[in-house]
């Protein structure tokens, strides 16, 4: 759900979300307020990230936890559950605040952020030519749909199993869902 604080420019959004206590996304003039998450929410994000440095090792890709914006476009900011970037990090901001070129990003889903994360930020991560794998973790069960990009636009492939392995070829390594999802715990 979209909930609208007031319309403002693109500097009076960063002054603003700078400023704030919690997140927010900027498309198009609206602020987006990232409110906090559930226990899974927080804990899911927290076993990707881990399992994902691991899954990278020694390569030359910088994995970031969702306290980064990440910049769509000259109207859109938002903020990925984590991000990585292989080769050099480039940022619109001199506090390397804003990151222009992710390669990957990571979502775990929330009942507040279901339909973005599965319809609105499918197209603005596409719009990111940078980034080459979305991938969406639902906090409610095992499951995760990875988006890879192909010439002709979004791939997607679901994992519904512990004992899948996502490729992550953008990456250069593949993401054990056995890492991600350890240690949750899912209500009947």
């Amino acid at each position: 759900m979209v909930t609208n604080i007031r319309h403002m420019t693109v500097e009076e959004y960063l002054a603003f979300d700078d400023a704030s206590d919690i997140r927010n996304e900027y498309i198009d003039g609206a602020i987006i307020p990232m409110t906090g998450g559930t226990g899974n929410h927080g804990a899911l994000i927290a076993y990707a990230i881990v399992a994902l440095a691991n899954a990278l090792g020694d390569s030359d890709c910088v994995l970031r936890a969702g306290t980064v914006r990440v910049r769509i476009d000259d109207t859109k900011y938002v903020y990925p559950d984590a991000s990585v970037v292989c080769g050099e990090s480039l940022f619109e901001d001199a506090n390397k605040t804003v990151l222009l070129n992710p390669t990957a990003v990571v979502e775990v889903t929330s009942p507040s952020s279901l339909e973005r994360d599965h319809v609105s930020k499918v197209e603005l991560y596409g719009a990111v030519p940078s980034i080459q794998c979305y991938l969406i973790l639902d906090q409610e069960r095992v499951f995760a749909e990875c988006y890879t990009r192909a010439e002709d636009g979004w791939r997607l492939r679901q994992y519904a199993s512990p004992d899948d392995v996502i490729p992550l070829d953008g990456l250069g390594c593949s993401l054990p869902l056995a890492g991600v999802y350890r240690g949750i715990v899912f209500e009947d």
